[in-house]
């Protein structure tokens, strides 16, 4: 799944991630969303926005 930042977050280490920044995700088994390769960067509902890439499209429309 892939995220874009509505605000700019930094991880534990103090890494920038930039506000429109398209991240890729996941969910954890505690139900939050992981960010792929970064150092713990937990995200809250009103610091991301749901990104539909061209094979999410593909797959609504020809499903």
């Amino acid at each position: 799944m892939k995220i874009r930042l509505t605000k700019t977050v930094r991880d534990f280490s103090g890494s920038p991630y930039p506000k429109g920044s398209v991240l890729e995700t996941r969910i954890a088994p505690d139900g939050k969303l992981e960010v792929a390769g970064a150092q713990h960067l937990p995200l809250y509902p009103h610091e991301w926005e749901l990104v539909l890439t061209d094979k999410d499209l593909e797959w609504l429309l020809d499903g």
